[in-house]
């Protein structure tokens, strides 16, 4: 095994543990400061409802571990044929991609349960969709990730 896929499957392991706290990293945020809980209460609140009937927090971290997949895929694939700086950057762009929306989504279902809002009895589907969305935004970025590495090369040629 080459060190660049060496260095990829590290990438890929980061990025798959990364995904998994994702969701729950939000819940707590919103719990912390949206709620006014402490961080010791949020973080025991969280771990508490991992697997607890009904609301399963491990579930939807694994339905958001989609686009987090198919990134450490794209790491795994490029290792070899790019350089190690435009393959970061194409990794952090598209890791930058996942997180806009991924996060954005989670605080749009969630946000109304910890600030005493109404929440829509169909928010829950959004689960389905916001790994779709945060797929999308991370081929963007992982564009965007391989343009801002491409373009200091152009300037000094």
């Amino acid at each position: 095994m080459s060190r660049e896929v060496h260095r990829a499957l590290g990438w890929s392991a980061a990025i798959l543990a990364f995904g998994l706290l994702v969701p729950s990293l939000v819940i707590v945020a919103l719990e912390v400061f949206v709620a006014h809980h402490s961080v010791q209460v949020a973080l025991a609140e969280v771990l508490r409802r991992q697997f607890a009937e009904g609301e399963n927090l491990f579930l939807v971290a694994m339905l958001g571990l989609f686009p987090f997949l198919v990134l450490s895929l794209v790491c795994v694939a490029t290792a070899e044929r790019m350089e190690p700086a435009r393959h970061a950057a194409i990794v952090i762009g598209g890791l930058i991609g996942i997180l806009l929306v991924m996060v954005s989504g989670h605080v749009a279902v969630w946000y109304p349960i910890y600030s005493g809002a109404h929440a829509s009895s169909t928010a829950v589907i959004a689960f389905l969709f916001i790994p779709i969305y945060s797929t999308g935004a991370m081929l963007i970025g992982i564009l965007a990730g391989y343009g801002a590495a491409t373009l200091p090369g152009l300037l000094r040629e």
